[in-house]
């Protein structure tokens, strides 16, 4: 550039500058299988939509850094989550499937009992959850506020272990900057508002506030601050065809439309 850009103006720590993305990034996972449950759903009964939130890769970036121990380079990274853009790719067709689990619990001392059902001493909660498996690769596009952050975000896409519930895992295939061009040539149309005579997969697309200001300390369980994310969190339909047979859900993406914008 031969202009000379302007100096930005002081910012406050802990809060993220309004400025559009000035780098993309595009990341390609293969999952192994797929489960997120989305918000507001109740666990036993919910149902995979397919594909995570944009919420959901935001904090996975987050959870990346921290297991890797670079809680230094995730504390700088969260005032930026809100005004980071996602767009996901989703997978052309996938199928889900319905999962018979038994969670485990230490029991107390005091209320230790026999054998249960199963021969363990360990009480057992039968729980069903639904899984995916996708045909293709899921491609996640990241559009960042600023260039500050792009080797901890670069970093964490290749680091992250799961996308959803911690038993969603993935493994990350490529990681590389490409150009807003780049990423706009993928996106269509192809998620359409909730109304009526639109059939396809019902996606909530959690995420946080644009202007939210967001410290790592506020993204810990139990500390968080509901103002901080989108209430109640925009509702989308993925179209396509979605085949029932017994308990398995078969999800084909609609021709000619080939990603979509979780905005």
């Amino acid at each position: 550039m031969s202009r000379k850009a302007k100096k930005q103006p002081e910012r406050a720590e802990g809060t993220a500058p309004t400025l559009p993305p000035r780098q993309w990034l595009r990341a390609d996972y293969h999952f192994h299988v797929f489960h997120y449950r989305m918000p507001g759903t109740v666990a036993i009964a919910a149902v995979t939509p397919f594909v995570p939130s944009p919420l959901t890769v935001k904090m996975a970036l987050v959870a990346a850094l921290l297991q890797d121990g670079n809680d230094q380079e995730a504390r700088t990274l969260a005032p930026y989550l809100p005004q980071i853009e996602v767009r996901i790719v989703p997978p052309s067709s996938a199928f889900s499937f319905k999962a018979f689990l038994r969670y485990r619990s230490v029991p107390a001392v005091e209320s230790a009992g026999g054998l249960d059902e199963s021969g363990s001493y360990y009480p057992s909660r039968p729980h069903t959850r639904e899984y995916a498996l996708f045909s293709d690769v899921l491609t996640i596009f990241l559009g960042l506020p600023d260039t500050k952050i792009l080797g901890a975000v670069r970093q964490a896409l290749w680091r992250i272990r799961y996308l959803g519930c911690k038993d969603s895992l993935v493994t990350c295939l490529s990681v590389q900057q490409v150009s807003e061009d780049d990423a706009s040539t993928v996106i269509a149309s192809a998620v359409q508002p909730l109304q009526e005579n639109t059939s396809g997969a019902v996606i909530l697309g959690a995420d946080f506030e644009p202007s939210a200001s967001v410290s790592l300390e506020d993204l810990i369980p139990g500390a968080r601050n509901e103002a901080h994310y989108r209430h109640p969190p925009p509702v989308f339909v993925l179209p396509g065809r979605i085949f029932i047979v017994g308990r398995t859900r078969v999800f084909i993406l609609s021709e000619g439309r080939d990603s979509f914008d979780l905005r």
